[in-house]
Protein backbone atom coordinates (compact mmCIF):
# COMPACT_ATOMS: atom_id res chain seq x y z
CA UNK A 1 0.00 0.00 0.00
CA UNK A 2 1.11 2.97 -0.53
CA UNK A 3 2.16 6.08 1.45
CA UNK A 4 -1.02 7.80 2.85
CA UNK A 5 -1.53 11.57 1.45
CA UNK A 6 -2.56 14.15 3.58
CA UNK A 7 -6.11 15.12 2.88
CA UNK A 8 -6.70 10.82 2.04
CA UNK A 9 -8.82 10.14 4.88
CA UNK A 10 -12.40 8.54 4.27
CA UNK A 11 -13.81 11.40 6.45
CA UNK A 12 -13.63 13.71 3.23
CA UNK A 13 -16.24 11.40 0.80
CA UNK A 14 -19.74 11.13 1.13
CA UNK A 15 -20.85 7.41 1.18
CA UNK A 16 -23.41 4.66 1.57
CA UNK A 17 -22.36 1.54 3.66
CA UNK A 18 -24.44 -1.42 3.15
CA UNK A 19 -23.63 -3.89 5.56
CA UNK A 20 -22.84 -7.87 4.29
CA UNK A 21 -23.09 -6.48 0.60
CA UNK A 22 -19.94 -5.27 -1.78
CA UNK A 23 -20.70 -4.35 -5.42
CA UNK A 24 -18.28 -6.43 -7.82
CA UNK A 25 -16.85 -5.00 -11.32
CA UNK A 26 -18.02 -6.39 -14.54
CA UNK A 27 -15.45 -7.37 -17.49
CA UNK A 28 -17.52 -4.91 -19.36
CA UNK A 29 -15.78 -2.27 -17.33
CA UNK A 30 -12.37 -1.97 -19.66
CA UNK A 31 -10.57 1.33 -20.48
CA UNK A 32 -11.55 2.82 -23.92
CA UNK A 33 -7.88 3.73 -24.27
CA UNK A 34 -5.49 5.62 -21.79
CA UNK A 35 -2.37 5.15 -19.30
CA UNK A 36 -3.74 2.36 -17.21
CA UNK A 37 -3.29 -0.13 -19.86
CA UNK A 38 1.01 0.79 -19.01
CA UNK A 39 0.57 0.39 -15.63
CA UNK A 40 1.83 -2.77 -13.70
CA UNK A 41 -0.48 -5.86 -13.17
CA UNK A 42 -0.06 -5.60 -9.87
CA UNK A 43 -1.59 -1.87 -9.52
CA UNK A 44 -5.37 -3.45 -9.11
CA UNK A 45 -4.29 -4.90 -5.64
CA UNK A 46 -2.86 -0.99 -4.47
CA UNK A 47 -5.14 -0.54 -1.27
CA UNK A 48 -6.40 3.33 -1.52
CA UNK A 49 -8.61 4.97 0.30
CA UNK A 50 -12.37 6.08 -1.43
CA UNK A 51 -11.21 9.93 -1.88
CA UNK A 52 -10.04 11.68 -5.10
CA UNK A 53 -6.87 12.52 -2.99
CA UNK A 54 -6.04 8.68 -2.53
CA UNK A 55 -5.96 8.10 -6.21
CA UNK A 56 -4.53 11.20 -7.34
CA UNK A 57 -1.88 10.72 -4.48
CA UNK A 58 -0.63 7.26 -4.97
CA UNK A 59 0.40 6.90 -8.45
CA UNK A 60 0.29 3.34 -8.74
CA UNK A 61 -3.60 3.04 -8.23
CA UNK A 62 -5.09 2.08 -11.62
CA UNK A 63 -8.50 4.31 -12.52
CA UNK A 64 -10.27 0.71 -12.23
CA UNK A 65 -8.81 -0.09 -8.68
CA UNK A 66 -10.18 3.02 -7.79
CA UNK A 67 -13.67 2.75 -9.41
CA UNK A 68 -13.69 -0.74 -7.50
CA UNK A 69 -13.04 1.24 -4.03
CA UNK A 70 -15.86 3.65 -4.72
CA UNK A 71 -18.53 1.11 -5.66
CA UNK A 72 -17.35 -1.37 -2.87
CA UNK A 73 -17.76 2.07 -0.13
CA UNK A 74 -21.15 3.47 -2.14
CA UNK A 75 -19.54 6.65 -2.77
CA UNK A 76 -21.97 9.28 -4.21
CA UNK A 77 -20.46 11.98 -4.27
CA UNK A 78 -17.12 14.26 -3.53
CA UNK A 79 -17.72 17.48 -0.75
CA UNK A 80 -16.60 20.20 -1.89
CA UNK A 81 -12.90 20.48 0.55
CA UNK A 82 -12.08 17.02 -0.99
CA UNK A 83 -12.69 18.41 -4.32
CA UNK A 84 -10.54 21.71 -3.76
CA UNK A 85 -7.84 19.61 -1.96
CA UNK A 86 -7.38 17.39 -5.03
CA UNK A 87 -7.08 20.45 -7.26
CA UNK A 88 -4.37 21.79 -5.40
CA UNK A 89 -3.06 18.28 -5.36
CA UNK A 90 -3.43 17.78 -9.06
CA UNK A 91 -0.77 21.00 -10.18
CA UNK A 92 1.69 18.94 -8.42
CA UNK A 93 0.97 15.57 -8.95
CA UNK A 94 -0.51 15.21 -11.78
CA UNK A 95 1.41 18.19 -13.85
CA UNK A 96 0.69 16.06 -17.17
CA UNK A 97 -2.48 15.00 -16.95
CA UNK A 98 -1.86 11.48 -16.57
CA UNK A 99 -3.77 10.62 -14.18
CA UNK A 100 -7.00 12.70 -14.98
CA UNK A 101 -6.95 11.64 -18.55
CA UNK A 102 -6.69 8.11 -16.84
CA UNK A 103 -10.16 8.42 -15.29
CA UNK A 104 -11.58 10.09 -18.97
CA UNK A 105 -10.28 7.58 -20.96
CA UNK A 106 -12.35 4.62 -19.42
CA UNK A 107 -15.43 3.51 -20.72
CA UNK A 108 -17.58 4.38 -18.44
CA UNK A 109 -17.82 6.40 -15.13
CA UNK A 110 -19.23 5.96 -11.65
CA UNK A 111 -21.67 8.81 -10.87
CA UNK A 112 -19.54 10.43 -8.28
CA UNK A 113 -16.36 10.60 -10.96
CA UNK A 114 -18.73 11.74 -13.60
CA UNK A 115 -19.86 14.47 -11.75
CA UNK A 116 -16.56 15.71 -11.08
CA UNK A 117 -14.36 14.97 -13.85
CA UNK A 118 -15.63 17.10 -16.30
CA UNK A 119 -15.41 20.54 -14.20
CA UNK A 120 -12.00 19.71 -13.23
CA UNK A 121 -11.11 19.06 -16.56
CA UNK A 122 -12.19 22.28 -17.07
CA UNK A 123 -10.35 24.10 -14.62
CA UNK A 124 -6.95 22.43 -15.33
CA UNK A 125 -7.46 23.04 -19.11
CA UNK A 126 -7.83 26.56 -18.29
CA UNK A 127 -4.79 26.32 -16.19
CA UNK A 128 -2.46 25.23 -18.57
CA UNK A 129 -3.55 26.44 -21.54
CA UNK A 130 -4.91 30.03 -20.55
CA UNK A 131 -6.88 31.89 -23.56
CA UNK A 132 -6.15 29.42 -26.03
CA UNK A 133 -9.14 27.23 -23.98
CA UNK A 134 -12.56 30.04 -23.83
CA UNK A 135 -15.13 28.06 -22.40
CA UNK A 136 -17.02 31.09 -23.34
CA UNK A 137 -17.06 30.56 -26.86
CA UNK A 138 -19.44 28.49 -27.62
CA UNK A 139 -18.14 27.62 -31.29
CA UNK A 140 -16.49 23.84 -30.12
CA UNK A 141 -14.26 23.92 -33.60
CA UNK A 142 -12.86 27.48 -32.75
CA UNK A 143 -11.56 26.37 -29.35
CA UNK A 144 -9.96 23.00 -30.47
CA UNK A 145 -8.44 25.16 -33.68
CA UNK A 146 -7.22 27.49 -30.73
CA UNK A 147 -6.24 24.53 -28.68
CA UNK A 148 -4.03 23.24 -31.16
CA UNK A 149 -2.17 26.43 -32.38
CA UNK A 150 -1.30 26.63 -28.59
CA UNK A 151 0.02 22.82 -28.10
CA UNK A 152 2.18 22.41 -31.96
CA UNK A 153 4.82 23.09 -30.95
CA UNK A 154 4.79 20.43 -27.56
CA UNK A 155 2.85 17.95 -30.16
CA UNK A 156 5.72 18.13 -32.08
CA UNK A 157 8.69 18.23 -29.43
CA UNK A 158 11.00 15.88 -29.07
CA UNK A 159 11.32 15.87 -25.52
CA UNK A 160 9.10 12.89 -24.16
CA UNK A 161 7.94 14.71 -21.37
CA UNK A 162 6.68 17.79 -23.40
CA UNK A 163 5.40 15.66 -26.03
CA UNK A 164 3.61 13.70 -23.48
CA UNK A 165 2.24 16.66 -21.17
CA UNK A 166 0.76 18.38 -24.36
CA UNK A 167 -0.58 14.99 -26.44
CA UNK A 168 -2.50 14.31 -22.77
CA UNK A 169 -3.97 17.90 -22.72
CA UNK A 170 -5.08 17.52 -26.26
CA UNK A 171 -6.76 14.17 -25.50
CA UNK A 172 -8.22 15.79 -22.58
CA UNK A 173 -9.96 18.93 -24.48
CA UNK A 174 -11.22 16.94 -27.25
CA UNK A 175 -13.06 14.49 -24.39
CA UNK A 176 -14.00 17.58 -22.99
CA UNK A 177 -15.53 19.19 -25.97
CA UNK A 178 -17.52 15.97 -27.08
CA UNK A 179 -19.16 15.80 -24.23
CA UNK A 180 -19.90 19.55 -23.03
CA UNK A 181 -19.87 21.17 -26.98
CA UNK A 182 -21.06 18.16 -28.87
CA UNK A 183 -17.69 18.01 -30.64
CA UNK A 184 -18.28 15.61 -34.02
CA UNK A 185 -15.64 13.03 -34.63
CA UNK A 186 -14.83 13.64 -37.94
CA UNK A 187 -14.50 17.82 -36.68
CA UNK A 188 -11.82 16.30 -34.60
CA UNK A 189 -10.39 14.04 -37.62
CA UNK A 190 -10.42 17.23 -39.65
CA UNK A 191 -8.32 19.81 -37.46
CA UNK A 192 -6.16 17.15 -35.92
CA UNK A 193 -4.84 15.13 -39.04
CA UNK A 194 -2.36 17.51 -39.66
CA UNK A 195 -0.62 17.58 -36.77
CA UNK A 196 0.01 13.66 -37.13
CA UNK A 197 0.46 12.96 -40.19
CA UNK A 198 2.98 14.73 -42.93
CA UNK A 199 0.75 14.21 -45.90
CA UNK A 200 -2.01 12.71 -47.35
CA UNK A 201 0.42 9.61 -48.47
CA UNK A 202 1.38 9.14 -44.97
CA UNK A 203 -1.88 8.82 -43.47
CA UNK A 204 -3.11 6.46 -46.22
CA UNK A 205 -0.33 4.00 -45.55
CA UNK A 206 -1.14 4.06 -41.41
CA UNK A 207 -4.60 3.04 -42.33
CA UNK A 208 -3.69 0.85 -45.24
CA UNK A 209 -1.49 -1.47 -42.44
CA UNK A 210 -3.67 -1.16 -39.89
CA UNK A 211 -6.28 -2.79 -42.48
CA UNK A 212 -4.49 -5.47 -43.50
CA UNK A 213 -1.81 -6.22 -40.84
CA UNK A 214 -3.19 -4.74 -37.59
CA UNK A 215 -3.53 -5.94 -34.67
CA UNK A 216 -7.72 -7.04 -33.99
CA UNK A 217 -8.15 -3.54 -31.99
CA UNK A 218 -6.40 -1.62 -34.31
CA UNK A 219 -8.28 -3.19 -37.58
CA UNK A 220 -11.48 -2.46 -35.50
CA UNK A 221 -10.43 1.04 -35.12
CA UNK A 222 -9.53 1.70 -39.24
CA UNK A 223 -13.07 -0.21 -39.66
CA UNK A 224 -14.49 2.47 -37.43
CA UNK A 225 -12.62 5.28 -39.03
CA UNK A 226 -13.25 3.87 -42.89
CA UNK A 227 -17.07 3.85 -41.77
CA UNK A 228 -16.77 7.48 -40.16
CA UNK A 229 -15.59 8.73 -43.64
CA UNK A 230 -17.98 7.26 -45.53
CA UNK A 231 -20.53 8.74 -43.44
CA UNK A 232 -18.83 11.99 -43.70
CA UNK A 233 -18.74 11.58 -47.46
CA UNK A 234 -22.42 10.50 -47.59
CA UNK A 235 -23.06 13.91 -45.18
CA UNK A 236 -20.97 15.66 -47.73
CA UNK A 237 -23.09 14.53 -50.93
CA UNK A 238 -26.57 15.03 -49.06
CA UNK A 239 -25.33 18.35 -48.09
CA UNK A 240 -24.35 18.87 -51.58
CA UNK A 241 -27.74 17.41 -53.02
CA UNK A 242 -29.28 19.88 -50.69
CA UNK A 243 -27.32 22.97 -51.15
CA UNK A 244 -27.71 22.16 -55.07
CA UNK A 245 -31.54 22.07 -54.58
CA UNK A 246 -31.79 25.09 -52.72
CA UNK A 247 -29.08 26.50 -55.46
CA UNK A 248 -31.91 25.72 -58.73
CA UNK A 249 -34.59 27.07 -56.48
CA UNK A 250 -32.62 30.74 -55.48
CA UNK A 251 -31.97 30.75 -59.33
CA UNK A 252 -35.38 29.80 -60.24
CA UNK A 253 -36.92 32.77 -58.02
CA UNK A 254 -33.43 34.93 -59.49
CA UNK A 255 -34.92 34.43 -62.59
CA UNK A 256 -38.72 34.88 -62.17
CA UNK A 257 -37.51 37.99 -59.80
CA UNK A 258 -35.88 39.18 -63.41
CA UNK A 259 -38.45 38.41 -65.49
CA UNK A 260 -40.76 41.25 -63.22
CA UNK A 261 -38.02 43.66 -62.85
CA UNK A 262 -38.10 44.18 -66.70
CA UNK A 263 -41.67 43.57 -66.97
CA UNK A 264 -41.60 46.66 -64.43
CA UNK A 265 -39.02 48.72 -66.39
CA UNK A 266 -40.99 47.97 -69.55
CA UNK A 267 -44.03 49.71 -67.78
CA UNK A 268 -42.06 52.24 -65.94
CA UNK A 269 -41.07 52.86 -68.97
CA UNK A 270 -44.09 53.43 -70.81
CA UNK A 271 -45.54 55.23 -67.79
CA UNK A 272 -43.46 57.68 -68.66
CA UNK A 273 -43.92 58.16 -72.20
CA UNK A 274 -47.75 58.37 -71.20
CA UNK A 275 -46.88 61.48 -68.88
CA UNK A 276 -44.60 62.51 -71.54
CA UNK A 277 -47.94 62.99 -73.88
CA UNK A 278 -49.91 64.35 -71.67
CA UNK A 279 -47.04 67.03 -70.20
CA UNK A 280 -46.75 68.15 -74.59
CA UNK A 281 -50.73 67.96 -74.33
CA UNK A 282 -51.41 70.19 -71.32
CA UNK A 283 -48.75 72.53 -72.81
CA UNK A 284 -50.80 72.92 -76.07
CA UNK A 285 -54.10 72.86 -74.35
CA UNK A 286 -52.48 75.80 -71.72
CA UNK A 287 -51.33 77.54 -75.43
CA UNK A 288 -54.54 77.33 -76.60
CA UNK A 289 -56.55 78.39 -74.03
CA UNK A 290 -53.49 81.76 -73.37
CA UNK A 291 -54.64 82.15 -77.05
CA UNK A 292 -57.89 82.03 -76.34
CA UNK A 293 -58.26 84.14 -73.44
CA UNK A 294 -56.40 86.87 -75.68
CA UNK A 295 -58.67 86.32 -78.20
CA UNK A 296 -61.89 86.40 -75.92
CA UNK A 297 -60.33 89.88 -73.94
CA UNK A 298 -59.97 91.40 -77.53
CA UNK A 299 -63.68 90.37 -78.59
CA UNK A 300 -64.98 91.33 -75.10
CA UNK A 301 -63.12 95.02 -75.74
CA UNK A 302 -65.16 95.30 -79.34
CA UNK A 303 -68.37 94.21 -77.74
CA UNK A 304 -67.55 96.83 -75.06
CA UNK A 305 -67.30 99.03 -77.23
CA UNK A 306 -70.21 98.38 -79.85
CA UNK A 307 -72.54 98.11 -77.01
CA UNK A 308 -71.28 101.80 -76.06
CA UNK A 309 -71.98 102.85 -79.28
CA UNK A 310 -75.38 101.70 -79.54
CA UNK A 311 -76.69 102.47 -76.06
CA UNK A 312 -74.74 105.81 -76.54
CA UNK A 313 -75.22 106.78 -79.38
CA UNK A 314 -78.45 105.03 -81.14
CA UNK A 315 -80.71 104.21 -78.22
CA UNK A 316 -80.31 106.69 -75.72
CA UNK A 317 -81.45 109.80 -78.23
CA UNK A 318 -84.61 107.29 -79.19
CA UNK A 319 -85.38 106.69 -75.92
CA UNK A 320 -84.76 110.44 -74.90
CA UNK A 321 -87.11 112.03 -77.29
CA UNK A 322 -89.65 108.90 -76.18
CA UNK A 323 -89.72 110.45 -72.79
CA UNK A 324 -89.50 114.05 -74.05
CA UNK A 325 -92.85 113.60 -76.07
CA UNK A 326 -94.60 111.87 -72.80
CA UNK A 327 -93.38 114.70 -71.04
CA UNK A 328 -94.93 117.45 -73.18
CA UNK A 329 -97.97 119.67 -73.05
CA UNK A 330 -100.21 118.32 -74.32
CA UNK A 331 -98.25 114.67 -74.64
CA UNK A 332 -97.82 113.09 -78.18
CA UNK A 333 -97.94 109.65 -77.34
CA UNK A 334 -97.66 108.39 -81.21
CA UNK A 335 -94.28 110.31 -81.21
CA UNK A 336 -92.97 108.83 -78.27
CA UNK A 337 -94.38 105.03 -79.68
CA UNK A 338 -92.25 105.56 -83.13
CA UNK A 339 -89.61 106.26 -81.29
CA UNK A 340 -89.60 103.35 -78.91
CA UNK A 341 -90.39 101.10 -81.88
CA UNK A 342 -87.39 102.61 -83.44
CA UNK A 343 -85.22 101.54 -80.51
CA UNK A 344 -86.78 98.39 -80.84
CA UNK A 345 -85.39 98.35 -84.51
CA UNK A 346 -81.92 99.55 -83.61
CA UNK A 347 -81.70 96.30 -81.00
CA UNK A 348 -82.65 93.52 -83.26
CA UNK A 349 -80.28 94.79 -85.92
CA UNK A 350 -77.81 94.69 -82.92
CA UNK A 351 -78.53 91.08 -82.33
CA UNK A 352 -78.09 89.72 -86.28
Amino acid sequence: MGEQIPGASNNVTERKEKPGTETEITNTEKPAEGPERAQDASSDEVEIPPTLVGYFGEDRASPSAFFKVLRKNDVKRFRSAEQEAVAKLMATKDTEMERLWGLMAQASLPDPVDAWVWGAAQSRLREQLGEAFDTQDHDAGRIFKSVLRELSLGLSSEKKEEKKRAENLLRVTICWLVEKRSFKTWQVAEQVYPFLFRDLKAATRVAQRAIQKGKPGEFRVAAAVAALGAQMVKAAEDEQIRERNISNDLRYRLDDANRKIEKLRSDLEDAKKTISDQEIKIAQLEQTLAAERHHWGHDLTETKAEQKVLLGERLGPLLADAIDALEIEPPAPGIALRRVKAAMSVIEEAKE
